[in-house]
């Protein structure tokens, strides 16, 4: 079993990301990890259409996307400035973060077409991304 892709954000479709398989963790620091094909991914990267909302301020945005394959659930956390893991962090870091986060979950509209990257985790047996890059993307336009 090859570790290579673990902590690179692999390109997938919906399709893949909701068949992966929970397994061991290769690494102390992460207590799950997924596998594809007996491959271990810890991240991944999705393109897709924004399909459900639901924002908690100051909480998390859950949000789904959907690329024609399969619709994968999404959450942007949107409480470090609330967090005890971000309260040993400066400040100023913190509030940037924060700042971007709450800018992202703005952009999160129901039918826009968005590219996710983020951690993939489990929650009450489902597996999720936790976003960290979340990027609205521009229609192309036609002149004619």
């Amino acid at each position: 079993m090859s570790n290579q892709l673990y902590n690179t954000h692999v390109k997938l479709l919906a399709f893949d990301l909701l068949s992966l398989t929970q397994t061991p963790s290769p690494s102390s620091s992460d207590p799950i990890s997924f596998s594809r094909r007996g491959t271990p991914l810890s991240r991944a990267e999705t393109l897709g259409t924004v399909t459900s909302r639901e924002l908690k301020p100051h909480k998390f945005l859950k949000f789904t996307v959907d690329d024609g394959t399969g619709c994968v659930p999404c959450v942007l956390w949107l409480n470090h400035l609330s967090s005890p893991y971000f309260s040993r962090r400066n400040p100023a870091d913190v509030r940037l973060i924060a700042d971007l986060a709450e800018y992202q979950a703005s952009e999160v509209k129901l039918g826009v077409l968005v590219r996710v990257r983020g951690r993939i985790t489990a929650y009450r047996g489902r597996s999720w991304k936790q976003v960290q890059i979340l990027s609205p993307l521009i229609p192309p336009m036609f002149w004619g």
